[in-house]
């Protein structure tokens, strides 16, 4: 049950039909693992933060996976995945919820666009880390929702959602 002061605070959200008073608590009551430690990952955790969502390594109700260099790990036991992506100016996301495996094709093209350092590739960063942040709170307030990838081509402004197939 949510407190007066939880009202109070998560009033814009609870008012969604998408979340309401339930759908608060449940983000009330969840725990995220954000793996990463650039600007994506703080700016994922800082929306989760601001949606009700506890941030801990221990128990987590989703695993979030921002490590733009590194390997994809194995899917936690019981909790969804989601794994984030960044060339250049290209994002991916997918979301996955608990007991399904990371696709195999998770690398995206190369960008031919403007490179690590420019301002464009900073403000993608950030449309990455507030994907991975939605996509997250989707996993969590709809458990049974199917796989997916989203992608994001901020040089070019195309959004592209589409349902992954499960391993054979």
């Amino acid at each position: 049950m949510l407190s007066d002061a939880d009202v109070e605070r998560y009033a814009r959200q609870i008012v969604l039909p998408e979340i309401g008073g339930r759908g608060q608590a449940r983000l009330l009551a969840s725990r995220v693992q954000v793996l990463g430690h650039g600007p994506a990952s703080l700016h994922a955790a800082d929306l989760l933060r601001r949606a009700g969502v506890q941030l801990s390594d221990t128990e987590p109700s989703a695993v979030v996976d921002l490590r733009l260099d590194a390997p994809t790990p194995g899917p936690p036991a019981g909790a969804p995945l989601v794994i984030g992506r960044m060339r250049a100016t290209r994002a991916m996301v997918d979301a996955l919820p608990a007991g399904t495996m990371p696709a195999l094709d998770g690398d995206i093209e190369r960008d031919e666009g403007p490179g690590a350092d420019t301002a464009l590739h900073a403000c993608a960063l950030r449309a990455l880390g507030a994907l991975v942040a939605s996509e997250t709170l989707v996993l969590l307030l709809q458990p049974e929702r199917s796989p997916r990838r989203t992608t994001l081509d901020v040089l070019r402004g195309r959004f592209a959602s589409r349902a992954l197939e499960a391993p054979a």
